[in-house]
C-alpha cells in the first residue's frame, strides 16, 4: 500500500498540502494533483500535516482515512490572561494531601500528554506511572542510597534516616517516569516537552507537580534502582514527576528574576 493516497475525485488541487509538508515531499502531477516525490517515503515523518490540512478529505496516510480521524474543532480562545496566571502560578509541589488521584484522571492526562510533539514525530516517549505508597517509599530509600554511596547531599541523607522524611519523592501519591530508548533521535528534549506537557495538564485537575531530579539521576546510575525499575531494554530515565493534590494553598506569586532577552537583527 502507498505511505499517501489521494482520492482524485475529491481533491481541489488547492496545494494545501504540498505546502504544508515539512520537508517538500508533496509535488503536482501533470494533472494538478499532489503526489509524493520519488524516494519521499524514507524522509515522511508521519506527522499527518498533509491529512490534517485536506479540507475535502481527500488524503489517506499508510491506512489513515480521513473519515477514522477525529474532527479538529478550533477551542475556545484562551485569554492571555489566564495562560499567564497559569504559569505564574505553577509551583514546584512538595506537599500533598493523603488523597490518591483516581486513575481514572491520570489514564486522561496520559491522553492528552501523548499529543506532545517529539523530534521527527518519532513519539519515543514511554511512561511508567507509580501509585503505591509502599514502592515510591522502596525507590527514595534506593536514591538515598545512591546519594550516601557517592557522598552527595548528606542533609538528604540524614533526613531519611534519622527523621524518615523523604525528601527524594516527597511521599507523593503518584509517580509519573517518562524514559525512551536510549538511541532515540532527542530524548531529554522529547521527555522534558512530554513531562512539562503533564505538569500543566494536571494543573487544570487540581493536581500539583515537581520534578524528581535526584531519581532522574539514581534511576539511571544506581543498579538496584535501575534494575528494580525494570524499564524495558537499553531504556533511559529522562524526566519523572511527582503528582499529588497539593497540601496547601499558596498565597502569593514569588518574585523571579527579569527576562534575560535580546534581539539578533
Amino acid at each position: 500500500m502507498q505511505l499517501i493516497t489521494i482520492d482524485e475525485h475529491k481533491c481541489n488541487k488547492d496545494s494545501l498540502c504540498i505546502q504544508e509538508c515539512p520537508f517538500n515531499l508533496l509535488a503536482e502531477d501533470e494533472g494538478g494533483i499532489p503526489s509524493m516525490i520519488a524516494g519521499g517515503e524514507e524522509s515522511c515523518l508521519r506527522c499527518g500535516h498533509c491529512l490534517a490540512v485536506c479540507p475535502t478529505g481527500a488524503i489517506t496516510l499508510e491506512e489513515i482515512a480521513p473519515t477514522t480521524c477525529e474532527v479538529a474543532e478550533k477551542p475556545e480562545r484562551i485569554g492571555i490572561d489566564v495562560v499567564e496566571r497559569l504559569l505564574k502560578n505553577r509551583r514546584s509541589v512538595r506537599l500533598y494531601k493523603n488523597k490518591p488521584i483516581p486513575r481514572a484522571d491520570v489514564g486522561r492526562l496520559m491522553d492528552m500528554v501523548r499529543w506532545a510533539p517529539t523530534a521527527k514525530n518519532l513519539q519515543p516517549v514511554h511512561w511508567t506511572l507509580v501509585d503505591s505508597r509502599e514502592t515510591i517509599t522502596e525507590m527514595a530509600g534506593m536514591t538515598v542510597d545512591w546519594l550516601q554511596e557517592n557522598q552527595l547531599f548528606p542533609e538528604i541523607v540524614t533526613a531519611w534516616q534519622e527523621r524518615g522524611e523523604d525528601m527524594i519523592l516527597r511521599s507523593a501519591p503518584l509517580l509519573a517516569i517518562c524514559h525512551t530508548h536510549k538511541e532515540a533521535l532527542n530524548p531529554p528534549v522529547d521527555c522534558a516537552i512530554a513531562a512539562t506537557s503533564l505538569e500543566l495538564a494536571a494543573s487544570a485537575m487540581g493536581i500539583g507537580g515537581c520534578w524528581a531530579g535526584f531519581f532522574i539521576r539514581a534511576a539511571n546510575m544506581h543498579a538496584p534502582l535501575t534494575n528494580f525499575l525494570a524499564l524495558p531494554e537499553n531504556h533511559s530515565v529522562h524526566a519523572a514527576l511527582m503528582l499529588g493534590y497539593p497540601k496547601f494553598a499558596y498565597q502569593r506569586i514569588p518574585a523571579r528574576q527579569a527576562e534575560k532577552t535580546r534581539w539578533l537583527d
